[in-house]
Order: C-alpha cells, then sequence, then structure tokens
C-alpha cells in the first residue's frame, strides 16, 4: 500500500485508521462527544466502503476505549454502537483496554 492510500485522523481525542485489509480502527483517548464519533464513524464507514467495492462483504470496524471512558459513554453512543452493528451491516467489534 502507498503512503497517499494511508488513510488517518488523529487528534489529541482520538486515532483513526484504515489498515491493509480494510479493516476500519477507531481508538479513543478522551472524551469526545457524540457528534464527533457519530462522524467519526461516517467518514470511516465510506472510506472502507470504497477500499472494498471489488470485495463486497461487511464493513468491519474495530473500536478501542479504555473501561473508564466506556462506563461514562451516553446511553446514545452506545445505542449508536448496537444500531452500527445490528442495522448498517458493519462487524463491530468493540475492545476494552485496561489501563
Amino acid at each position: 500500500m502507498n503512503e497517499s492510500e494511508i488513510f488517518i485522523r488523529k487528534s489529541a481525542n482520538y486515532r483513526v485508521w484504515v489498515d491493509e485489509a480494510g479493516v476500519g480502527h477507531i481508538r479513543v483517548l478522551k472524551r469526545i462527544n457524540f457528534t464527533t464519533l457519530v462522524a467519526l464513524f461516517q467518514e470511516l464507514h465510506g472510506e472502507i466502503r470504497k477500499r472494498i467495492a471489488g470485495n463486497p462483504g461487511k464493513v468491519h470496524i474495530i473500536f478501542y476505549i479504555s473501561k473508564s471512558l466506556y462506563d461514562e459513554m451516553s446511553v446514545n453512543a452506545k445505542e449508536f454502537l448496537g444500531f452500527c452493528q445490528s442495522c448498517m451491516g458493519i462487524k463491530f467489534e468493540l475492545v476494552l483496554i485496561e489501563l
């Protein structure tokens, strides 16, 4: 993969990238608001769909978050993640990180 093909978004609060296999990753470092979470998923979903266009299948996203941040996450954010998995055809993995 050429460096120009790499999809990465970084901020002080999160890291978002797509690996060589077309799997999306979101790593939340600090609290983010719900609007930011939805925007990240929208952008990442579009990028993954573009990359797997020749190989149709489920979009796969791995979401990394610390247990303490997950415990503080709003009900809306948790419901949104459930919606992505059940209604949008996204294979979704949640990885709780112990710090």
